[in-house]
């Protein structure tokens, strides 16, 4: 009896090792198939996506139907140039905004497809999608719908393109005359407050995400790149808008820039890391690493030897700009944060705000690690800014609006409804207070808060 309940221990530890060596293979095999995007992945995205995120459409009323949040996916073309240039990156899902929206728990805000829209992907799906991006985003033979190529046009305007890039960042000059916008058409100088467009600038890096004027308002350095290939700082004299010089050591695009003084500058990017740059030899004299994906932002605290940066990691770190080490890494954010500010005219310890996809604005005090405090909002914001003498926060938001919070008690204090669409970017003039807005399809306004 004992022997026969030893052949049957065997033949089970036979057979179950025989099971197990089986689905090792299968799971291996699986792991190593090359996903065919036409017939796996394009299916998907055609039932699921293209219905918000396509090539702008006119209607018969003349009214033009443009991609949900400036993200079309119905071209290979208009997927690299999308948003910030990072919806799909080869080889690097994590880091792909595509994969975060599809993967993001149900009912969290920004799941992509929305709830409106059906039930969110399955597994198999985004484990496809998954398999794909990191294989490298091979289309094969789709091109997709290349119409964006050529400006949309509608009768009654034939020669104007209706449908613009969204301006991602804004900036002004330190005399408060104008104001620069960026976006994937270059430059955009504005007269203040009217508005009207002085001039355009072109510009090397076919995504542009920030800009930012040096101390002494002589130069403006722009940060941008080619998606995956190279991160690209520009360097312009202002007014005149030639170009100075440029900087390209990162690997993928640059999202931020931010001046430490007249000779030195910061960089941040999606390949993870943060340079700091020698502008009198265009060398990188430091490199910082410690993100674990894509850096979004990042602020000078006053003594210029502290920098604090953010991304879609959801940390906020603070590094040494003297010895060159991470001092904290702070962790409170639940999502990708996307945009930094540093209250002016403080005079006790320094306070950092953040804003997040976790539609959270928070408030740091970087050189002791603590987070003070946060508001939430109904949107998520993408961009922050302080009032002038730091009385109230301002941020837009994904909605298009403009909401202030009290830094003291945290409460909303007011809410603008000011563009169609996301609100990508704003700016806080010099002097008078006003705030000007950046959006979709080129849109720039100015508002005043109360």
């Amino acid at each position: 009896m004992r022997h026969e309940r030893h052949r049957n221990v065997t033949s089970f530890t036979f057979t179950f090792i025989f099971i197990l060596m089986f689905a090792a293979s299968a799971i291996s095999a699986d792991t190593q198939t090359e996903i065919n995007f036409e017939t796996q992945v394009l299916p998907i995205l055609q039932n699921r996506c293209f219905s918000c995120h396509s090539t702008p459409k006119a209607d018969p009323s003349g009214a033009i139907a443009k991609p949900k949040g400036g993200v079309q996916l119905d071209s290979v073309k208009s997927i690299a140039e999308s948003l910030y240039g990072e919806v799909i990156i080869a080889g690097e899902p994590e880091d792909s905004l595509l994969y975060q929206r599809i993967t993001l728990p149900e009912g969290e805000t920004g799941i992509m497809p929305p709830p409106e829209a059906g039930d969110p992907l399955t597994k198999q799906e985004t484990d496809l999608i998954r398999k794909w991006i990191e294989q490298g985003t091979d289309y094969g033979e789709w091109a997709g719908n290349q119409s964006r190529s050529k400006p949309l046009m509608t009768d009654t305007h034939p020669h104007q393109p209706t449908v613009m890039p969204p301006i991602t960042a804004l900036a002004f000059s330190h005399d408060g005359k104008s104001v620069v916008a960026c976006s994937q058409a270059g430059l955009h100088i504005y007269d203040w407050p009217t508005l009207n467009l002085q001039r355009t600038i072109a510009v090397q890096a076919r995504n542009i995400h920030d800009l930012a004027f040096s101390p002494d308002g002589d130069r403006l350095a722009v940060g941008g790149g080619n998606p995956a290939t190279t991160g690209i700082i520009e360097i312009f004299s202002w007014p005149e808008g030639k170009s100075l010089r440029v900087l390209s050591e990162h690997r993928d695009s640059v999202m931020a820039v931010a001046w430490r003084d007249a000779s030195s500058l910061a960089s941040a990017s999606l390949d993870r890391d943060v340079i700091l740059w020698d502008l009198r030899t265009g060398t990188p004299t430091q490199r910082f690493k410690g993100h674990s994906r894509g850096v979004s932002s990042l602020c000078f605290l006053n003594d210029k030897e502290t920098l604090v940066s953010t991304g879609v990691d959801q940390s906020v770190r603070v590094w040494n700009l003297v010895t060159g080490e991470l001092i904290r890494s702070l962790n409170n954010h639940t999502l990708p944060a996307h945009d930094l500010a540093l209250r002016p005219n403080e005079t006790g310890l320094p306070m950092v705000a953040s804003v997040s996809d976790d539609r959270t604005v928070r408030l740091w005090q970087p050189t002791i690690g603590r987070m003070v405090k946060f508001a939430r909002l109904k949107e998520a914001p993408l961009n922050v800014a302080w009032l002038n003498g730091g009385s109230r926060i301002v941020t837009a938001c994904t909605d298009g609006a403009v909401r202030l919070v009290d830094p003291d008690s945290v409460e909303v204090t007011g809410e603008i409804q000011v563009l169609n669409g996301w609100a990508y970017s704003l700016a806080v003039h010099p002097t008078d207070g006003s705030v000007v807005v950046g959006g979709p399809n080129a849109q720039v306004r100015r508002i005043v808060p109360e």
